[in-house]
Order: C-alpha cells, then structure tokens, then sequence
C-alpha cells in the first residue's frame, strides 16, 4: 500500500530543505502524467498536462529568471489517503533583475503511485510577473 499523500510531502520537502531544493529531487517526485494547475493571471498561469509540459512552462521559465530559488518552508500539511494540502513560505528567493522572490503558496495534491499526479497551486502572483518584468 503506497503512504499517503500527507506522509509523501512530509518526507518530500524535508528531502528539499536537506538537499538545498535540489532539481533532481524536485522534479523526481513528479509522475510523467502530471496535472499541474498554477491558478491565477501570470505568466506561468495555465493547466499543464505531462510533466514535460510543466517543465516547459512553469519549472524552466521559473528556473531561467531565478538566480536563487526559495527554500521552502513548511508551515502544515494536511491531508491522508491520496490528497493533501500543503501551506509552506518561500524564503530568501531571488530574480536575476534583482527581484526580491519570498512569498506563500498553497498547493493541494494528489499522490500516486509513489509520486505526484495533481498540484492545484496557489501564490502571490504579484511575485511571479515582477520575476518576469
């Protein structure tokens, strides 16, 4: 029986805060058949489906523009069986224009299989179009 989807995260960001947000660990976890939704009007907002897709879309022009990505910082996960909800603070990011990147996200996601198939994620858009500006 896989672990839920609360205890998948859980594990998951401590492996990011350890690793430094490694990409490696990040994008590892994703399932090939991702379903990625960043809500909202910015750049990177859309539906993605594949995790190509959202590498393409979301992960490169984000990794493009950023000279450090934020550490995330979990503030609580919630959730059991195949979906959760995690709430966690990006701190100390950084764009190459000089743009200042710390904010909050919320995602819910789905758990499958040992990996990711579903993120529904929410954030300060406002931080995203001034990365992009």
């Amino acid at each position: 029986m896989d672990m839920s989807a609360k205890q998948f995260l859980t594990d998951w960001f401590t492996e990011l805060a350890t690793s430094g947000f490694d990409s490696e660990v990040f994008l590892g976890a994703l399932s090939d058949d991702l379903v990625w939704t960043a809500t909202g009007h910015s750049p990177i907002s859309g539906t993605y489906r594949g995790k190509q897709q959202y590498i393409d879309n979301v992960y490169a022009p984000l990794d493009a523009r950023l000279q450090r990505w934020p550490r995330a910082e979990v503030v609580r996960i919630i959730g059991d069986s195949d979906w959760a909800v995690v709430q966690f603070h990006g701190e100390g990011g950084a764009g190459v224009n000089g743009t200042e990147y710390t904010l909050d996200y919320c995602w819910v996601v789905h758990v499958e299989g040992g990996a990711i198939t579903e993120v529904i994620g929410y954030y300060d858009q406002s931080k995203v179009n001034d990365l992009f500006a």
